[in-house]
């Protein structure tokens, strides 16, 4: 069986009527047990992009 990485939802105690005003942790993925991806609010699209893809490859 695949092993799939775990995902772990961050939630920020924040209302969209008060935005953030600096980047905060929006996600935390587990890659394995040693190690762990955490990706900010402010990440560039394709920057996400590319770390999906390499967090979740994709097979043909």
């Amino acid at each position: 069986m695949d092993k799939q990485p775990d995902i772990v939802q961050v939630r920020v105690g924040r209302t969209p009527e008060t935005p953030a005003l600096g980047a905060a942790k929006a996600l935390q993925i587990r890659v394995d047990s040693n190690k762990s991806v955490i990706v900010y609010n402010h990440i560039n699209g394709y920057i996400l992009d590319a770390l999906m893809k390499a967090v979740f490859p994709h097979d043909h």
